[in-house]
């Protein structure tokens, strides 16, 4: 019966006709004579492509499917001079109106009439708030990733973590496209596979209600559109290299505190190349490849002092390592090829490579048998783009996405490194603070693959409407094994002398427990086998699951432009088939009495509405229902429900969980002051419900209990924006933002319900601020310079702190409200400088990045007995050590300089 279902819904997709998000937008205009008589016939080319099109009867000119950029655009008659219109932006889903009125000439002249085009600062046909940075800003901006612009923008903050937040959503609510294709791993709903920023030719941030093209989010929409090849060889290179450059206290260990301020140059290295043009030997064959690579040793050190069997070094052999290395590549190829004129193949393939550690302080004094972590992912995508004369084309796109992801100690999980059980993870310092020995023996393989199919087809239908329709089919292979070792203890290593391979008495051998004495081999695992290591059986030590979810979506919209009036109206619908169970009786769940999860179905209404008021400005209106499923790795916790004795020792998932709900409200103001500046405000409220949470249950017996997901959490948030953006006018171009908002709910984190019952917490009964609520947030962008000559770019943001719980050291229970309290404010700058020269023909740009230019300590984390990061009150009467309460982490990175090269060829 299922596969009945699923084949009548694919079956129906297709006849829906043929979701690909946007990645194109148009031109449109009116071709006349100077006496406002239509000219039908006269041609409008997009100067270097093959896009253009014939004004019909009434001068109207219609092109679709254009990639976003800046053009150049002709428009031509016989008996007329030709208009060219240079500096023509088009940008993703919106319209850009050309108008132009052609003058009368001799047949023979070749004369030409040049209108420099400038993007207009207010966006009429703009229904929602979304914000759209261009290659140029990019390049312009001091950052390294596409996510560090897109945190400057209003309505987005940034946890303490460094998770995107947009609007007061939870940060899995934010959905990744990247040439139309959602660019997402399921398991966590986190970014698939990171797009470097030089590969980028247009990013949107949707913040508002987004259409119904966009699903599986409920926050927002971070659109990227990589770089076309062009008919011309074109190739870039950059290299970057710099350190801290710091006057305050990173560490409090002087021998640490010494490694951390010298400045080392190599210290963090990142190479970027790109290369665009024909393939040699095919000619309608085109590639743009694009490279990253990084390479950072990182700012956070220990000490290695003790060897992983709890042995401390001699003081003279403490020599500093680093905690937070990172190792990265990304890697693009784009091919486009053209069947014909009106038929275009293009190809698509993203790498990322990572490696890296995360600091842990309670090891800090532990260099040996850390997590190593390991991501690597791939997409691969080809689409079909079928151009149906002037108004109509159509996209049909096939994808393929693996995103892997392992952690481990040491990759041979028989290495001898690898010390026993029982000691562990659990040797600790007299103060019960710092490991002093053991090895992390857990492991960690996930594998997740996504095939998916989209189709869209998009239809100028008059002059009024523009309507698209399309599908899209997801088909996940989720795969997830954890396990930890059980590690027995071996013979210490000796000398041999006589070779009879038996210990002696008198001879030499390390001595690694530090007990004086030669020991042998134990039986720690139990196992009957002496000095081994060994998987356990499945259970809660060792755990795998294997599941195929499905999601299948339907969406019809239509884009109504009338001459004072913009309306964006569309209908979604959303299939959910998680391939999950669920035990028929939660208050005592067996694994053999389970029943397959329900199947989910949502429809989503969306409406936006802009009206201009003047000719330089207009008010919009935006609303919508928006659906997303929680990411899976909630709905399949522990799927063999193995509850671990005790009090709520055991999470176990959901997946018969519904999707979460929000529903968005937004009224915006926009108007240009002049013909370079302009002034938004954005008024908004979203509902949200069927969020993530957690009920109790207790087994039978009343002893053990367990937390099953289940969908109980909810908030609202509310706030206003305002900003103002100056284009370029002498020799100065910013922007300000400020944002106020407050983000409210009954949890803040899914899993709180069952720390507040081990903890006898009474739950919340009312709402609290959400943990990454910013009631204040004033960003700005300064930019001053001579374009294309040398320019001074900074980012600069003052922000209030993030709220905390202020708790009582000495008190077992909480003492003030959640969240009641609030963290020291944040205060950034970040700027770049550079100037661009040439030497025999070759573009060079000579730059200086600075991070925290100030050397502001901003408070990530603080303590909550003290509401700092600095000092805290001890428990029970007994002080922490200095050297414990100091956390280098808690606290933003310090100064950073960077210097490097970019050459343009």
């Amino acid at each position: 019966m299922r596969s009945h279902q699923l084949f009548t819904i694919v079956f129906l997709s297709f006849l829906a006709s043929i979701l690909i998000a946007g990645t194109t937008g148009k031109i449109k205009g009116r071709v006349t004579d100077k006496y406002g008589q239509p000219l039908p016939g006269a041609n409008v080319v997009i100067q270097n492509t093959t896009y253009g099109a014939a004004a019909d009867k009434n001068g109207t000119f219609y092109i679709l499917n254009i990639p976003p950029g800046t053009y150049t655009v002709n428009v031509m008659m016989i008996g007329y001079k030709t208009v060219r219109f240079e500096g023509v932006t088009v940008q993703t889903d919106l319209t850009t109106t050309l108008n132009a009125e052609l003058e009368e000439t001799v047949l023979e002249s070749e004369e030409e009439i040049t209108v420099i085009a400038s993007r207009p600062m207010v966006l009429m046909d703009a229904t929602a708030s979304a914000s759209i940075i261009t290659s140029d800003m990019i390049d312009d901006s001091p950052i390294e990733t596409f996510q560090a612009i897109v945190q400057t923008k209003a309505g987005v903050s940034v946890d303490a973590g460094g998770a995107l937040h947009f609007r007061g959503g939870r940060s899995d609510e934010i959905t990744y496209l990247v040439d139309g294709i959602p660019n997402i791993n399921p398991y966590n709903n986190g970014l698939g596979v990171d797009i470097a920023t030089n590969a980028i030719q247009e990013l949107s941030v949707i913040t508002g209600a987004f259409s119904a093209e966009y699903g599986q989010a409920m926050s927002g929409i971070i659109n990227i559109v990589t770089k076309n090849p062009g008919p011309q060889y074109h190739g870039s290179l950059s290299l970057m290299s710099g350190d801290l450059m710091t006057n305050y206290n990173v560490d409090i260990n002087p021998l640490i505190q010494k490694q951390a301020q010298k400045f080392d140059f190599l210290n963090s290295r990142e190479i970027e190349a790109t290369l665009s043009g024909p393939v040699p030997f095919f000619k309608k064959l085109r590639v743009f490849t694009s490279l990253r690579q990084l390479n950072e040793q990182g700012y956070l050190y220990g000490l290695d002092r003790y060897t992983p069997y709890g042995v401390e070094k001699d003081s003279s052999e403490w020599k500093p390592f680093p905690m937070n290395p990172n190792r990265k590549t990304n890697f693009q190829a784009k091919f486009t090829y053209s069947l014909t004129k009106k038929v275009k193949l293009q190809y698509n393939f993203f790498s990322e490579n990572r490696f890296w550690k995360s600091y842990s302080h309670s090891r800090k004094y532990l260099k040996e048998g850390h997590y190593q972590n390991f991501k690597t992912a791939i997409n691969h995508t080809l689409k079909l783009t079928h151009q149906l004369g002037m108004k109509n084309f159509y996209t049909l796109s096939y994808s393929h996405a693996e995103n892997n992801y392992k952690y481990y100690a040491y990759k041979d999980p028989n290495d001898k490194r690898y010390v026993w059980s029982s000691v562990g993870y659990y040797v600790r310092d007299a103060n019960y603070e710092f490991y002093t020995g053991g090895t992390n023996n857990g492991r960690y393989d996930r594998r997740v693959v996504t095939d998916l199919v989209t189709g869209q087809f998009t239809s100028q239908v008059n002059d009024q409407h523009e309507v698209k329709a399309g599908f899209e089919g997801r088909f996940h292979n989720i795969y997830l094994h954890t396990w930890r070792l059980l590690v027995d203890r071996r013979d210490e290593p000796w000398i041999d002398a006589n070779g009879n391979n038996i210990y002696d008495e008198g001879e030499e051998f390390t001595d690694l427990d530090g007990n004086g004495e030669w020991s042998s081999a134990k039986d720690d695992n139990n196992n009957g086998i002496y000095g081994d290591i060994i998987v356990p059986e499945e259970g809660p030590s060792n755990s795998a699951y294997r599941r195929k979810p499905v999601e299948l979506s339907l969406f019809v919209q239509d884009k109504i432009e009338l001459k004072d009036l913009v309306i964006n109206m569309g209908l979604r619908w959303d299939y959910y088939n998680t391939d999950g169970y669920v035990a028929k009786d939660w208050s005592n769940p067996n694994p053999k009495e389970v029943k397959p999860a329900s199947i989910k179905t949502q429809i989503s209404p969306r409406f936006s509405i802009a009206y201009p008021i003047t000719d330089r400005g207009k008010l919009f209106f935006s609303y919508g229902h928006f659906f997303q499923m929680p990411p899976y790795y909630r709905l399949y916790t522990n799927p063999d429900f193995d509850i671990l004795p005790g009090v709520i020792k055991s999470d176990v998932g959901n997946a018969d969980l519904k999707p979460q709900k929000t529903v968005s409200y937004e009224v915006g103001f926009e108007q240009e002051v002049t013909r370079d500046a302009a002034v938004y405000v954005k008024v908004f409220y979203r509902d949200m419900r069927n969020l993530l949470g957690q009920r109790i249950y207790i087994l039978p017996g009343g002893s053990d209990s367990y937390a099953l997901f289940i969908n109980r959490d909810w908030g609202n948030v509310k706030g206003v924006t305002l900003s103002f953006d100056q284009r370029f006018t002498g020799l100065v171009s910013g922007s300000i933002d400020y944002t106020y908002q407050v983000a409210v709910g009954n949890e803040s984190d899914p899993t709180r319900t069952r720390r507040d019952y081990r903890l006898t917490i009474e739950p919340q009964k009312k709402v609290v601020y959400l943990n990454w609520d910013q009631p204040h947030a004033f960003r700005f962008v300064l930019n001053i310079g001579r374009p294309g000559n040398w320019r001074i770019s900074s980012i600069g943001r003052i922000e209030s702190g993030y709220p905390y719980t202020p708790k009582d050291a000495n008190a077992l229970i909480r003492v003030a409200e959640e969240n009641s309290g609030r963290k020291p404010s944040q205060i950034n700058v970040d700027v770049n400088a550079y100037k661009n020269f040439k030497i025999a023909g070759i573009n060079y740009r000579l730059f200086i990045k600075v991070y925290n230019l100030f050397d502001r300590r901003n408070e990530n984390y603080v303590w909550d007995s003290s509401g700092r990061a600095g000092y805290s009150l001890g428990r029970f009467g007994d002080e922490s050590t200095p050297e414990w309460i100091n956390r280098p982490n808690w606290y933003s990175k310090p100064r950073q300089i960077y210097m490097g090269v970019a050459i343009d060829l």
